[in-house]
């Protein structure tokens, strides 16, 4: 039998009457964002609790029935003993909610397409409000800039508590950044974003919810990192459930971490704690790890389904006092593409985008009242990028693939008017990989050798060097066969796509073998060096892109880079470490670093995306295919509270800007 988490098993035992039960008695004066009744805020669709008190609408807190019976029996201080003095005040959409209810999932698998329900959850200092532009306060009461925006000061809320009913503090966050992230067994070099001007950030205590941090040069964009690329990570760490697992504060941690089975205290560390979120939930110990969000992990995973029940120290309430989230618990199963379409159409998912591809939109379509869900298309979505491994392990392909007539080429000779009609009904437009909603960018650039030219495609592969053998497919310099193996995952690349494009190449006389395999296997290998093609890019909307400009320069992501992983080593090192790379490189790097000193919307800031765009378009670093696409995003016909998205995409955290923590069912 799973191991639960103890408060789980307590409200089951306890609360289990109570889920289905409506919302506080102040429902009918609450104040929401169809009708905020004269309430007007500093920011969008949100209050602090002052505020709208000053504004006469006096807060009288009230207890999720989910935890009632759990404060009855003492088990459980009552609402007004575990939230914090400041709370955040959500309007929600259209009324305040009832609770209840279990909002169902779907994943791939294990780390395989989870961020969108991790986004129903997940927390941050600050966030992006749903106009995708304004920055909104979240577990942060406020911040405050020097003038030179090499410092910020933050100030959290007070009597804030971890889920375990813990206090938050800002020695939590000090304990991220000095014992996590400076720390070098755990970290080697100081991750992004945390090293501006080449050194690692300064962090400051000044009081038990205030700290400061300090960069050794400008860095304008950390905010809009934390709102939308970054923020399904966090700046803070449970100091008083870690330490137990770090050799600075157990001197045991070593031999302890070898008596549990881990090589050392580092390895069983990183089992426990993880940058990406949902990785930390896979290991067993999980279930007591504690968390600011809006769900604590109830059950111990496994490769079926995750479970989460409602956060009792949650810090959001709505605008008539109840304590956020309305709906108790999140169901997340992992199925395979197939299996999960059919779970869909069958109606029993209740909110999902992810991964449901456009090629599916008909059946969709067809099945909305069958499966009990409305179905809406945001923009977003952009046809799969493809991107050639020009520092492979094989020593030949890195030639071929480094040549850049091979990768203009290789997209000369697809045919984007095709794959549109064929793959998204005609509804994207054919274009290069670039970033989107950027200023900079031009149809010029977005034109850039997109035609269906196998004419010229031959040419250039011929003037490589690359002759035809006796079948007319071509032959490597060595005289091997030139064949590529293209092992996609179907998180990134249907079957017709990539069968589509295995046709347009070997038109040019290039074989392709294709292979599915898992997402975590590409992963892998894309970090080993040895894969032919990768595919994962996160193709960068301007606040994005303002805050990670590594994503527009080798590798183009981190944890699972395209190319050049030993360029940016390099770089990073000042020429100690890796390889160096080529002077194109080079200058993206040099772009990068001035990047991040400058204001968004500057002059400078239009020289120097356009010379990024030119130096990426011209070195072809990554084929796009077509872009402006509609990603289809159903939601149950049940939930309440939910308004249709204005873009659907990872890099504007998914579902967060839209708050899922007031979502409900309807009766």
């Amino acid at each position: 039998m799973q191991k639960r988490n103890r408060f789980a098993i307590a409200v089951a035992c306890l609360a289990g009457a109570w889920c289905a039960f409506p919302g506080g008695a102040n429902a009918s004066s609450c104040p929401t964002v169809a009708d905020p009744k004269g309430v007007k805020t500093k920011f969008p669709q949100q209050a602090e609790r002052a505020e709208l008190e000053q504004a006469g609408h006096k807060l009288a807190l009230a207890e999720n029935p989910l935890f009632k019976g759990l404060v009855q029996s003492g088990a459980l201080p009552p609402v007004d003993q575990r939230l914090p003095a400041e709370p955040l005040v959500l309007l929600p959409y259209e009324e305040c909610g009832k609770y209840g209810g279990t909002l169902r999932g779907l994943s791939r698998a294990l780390e395989s397409g989870t961020s969108e329900i991790l986004s129903w959850r997940q927390v941050n200092l600050v966030r992006l409000s749903d106009d995708l532009t304004t920055l909104v306060p979240n577990v942060a009461k406020s911040w405050t800039w020097s003038d030179d925006r090499k410092s910020i000061t933050f100030v959290l809320r007070k009597g804030h508590r971890w889920s375990d009913g813990k206090p938050f503090t800002t020695d939590d966050v000090m304990f991220y950044f000095e014992d996590i992230i400076k720390n070098k067994d755990l970290h080697p070099s100081t991750p992004s974003p945390w090293a501006a001007g080449g050194k690692p950030v300064e962090v400051e205590k000044i009081d038990d919810v205030t700290f400061k941090l300090t960069f050794a040069a400008p860095l304008p964009s950390l905010l809009h990192y934390l709102a939308t690329g970054g923020s399904f990570f966090e700046v803070w760490a449970p100091k008083h459930y870690y330490t137990a697992y770090h050799i600075r504060y157990n001197p045991k941690a070593d031999e302890e971490a070898k008596a549990a089975g881990a090589e050392n205290w580092v390895k069983r560390f990183k089992q426990l704690w993880d940058k990406w979120k949902d990785a930390e939930t896979i290991n067993p110990a999980a279930v007591k790890r504690p968390t600011l969000e809006s769900h604590i992990l109830e059950v111990e995973t496994n490769t079926q389904r995750r479970a989460f029940i409602a956060n009792p120290y949650y810090f959001k309430v709505d605008s008539a006092g109840n304590q956020l989230p309305y709906i108790d618990r999140h169901n997340e199963r992992f199925l395979e593409k197939e299996v999960g379409l059919l779970a869909v159409l069958n109606g029993e998912i209740d909110q999902k985008a992810q991964g449901l591809g456009l090629e599916n939109y008909a059946v969709l379509k067809e099945n909305e009242a069958k499966g009990a869900y409305r179905l809406t298309m945001p923009p977003g979505a952009a046809g799969d990028p493809i991107a050639f491994n020009i520092t492979h392990t094989d020593p030949v392909l890195r030639q071929i693939f480094a040549d850049v007539r091979w990768r203009q080429a290789m997209s000369l000779a697809l045919n984007r008017a095709e794959m549109n009609e064929t793959l998204w009904y005609g509804l994207g437009r054919p274009q290069q990989a670039l970033p989107l909603g950027v200023p900079f960018v031009t149809d010029a650039d977005r034109d850039y050798m997109i035609r269906h030219d196998p004419k010229k495609a031959n040419q250039l592969l011929d003037e490589m060097g690359l002759k035809r053998g006796a079948n007319n497919m071509r032959v490597r310099p060595d005289g091997k066969p030139l064949t590529l193996l293209w092992e996609y995952t179907t998180q990134f690349a249907s079957p017709g796509y990539v069968q589509l494009v295995q046709g347009y190449w070997r038109a040019v006389g290039v074989e392709v073998n294709l292979k599915e395999i898992t997402t975590a296997l590409t992963r892998q290998k894309a970090r080993a060096g040895d894969a032919d093609i990768n595919m994962e890019w996160d193709i960068p909307f301007e606040p994005n892109l303002i805050s990670q400009v590594e994503l527009y320069t080798p590798p183009y992501r981190g944890e699972s880079p395209l190319f050049g992983a030993a360029w940016r080593e390099w770089h990073s090192s000042k020429g100690a470490k890796g390889q160096e790379p080529p002077a194109w490189a080079k200058r993206l790097y040099q772009l990068e670093d001035e990047w991040s000193t400058i204001v968004p919307g500057s002059p400078r800031y239009m020289e120097i995306g356009r010379e990024m765009v030119k130096l990426n378009l011209e070195n072809m670093t990554i084929i796009g295919t077509v872009a402006n696409l509609p990603g289809p995003t159903i939601v149950s016909r049940k939930l309440a509270n939910v308004h249709d998205w204005t873009i659907q995409h990872y890099n504007y955290a998914r579902t967060y800007p839209f708050r899922p923590d007031q979502w409900y069912y309807k009766q």
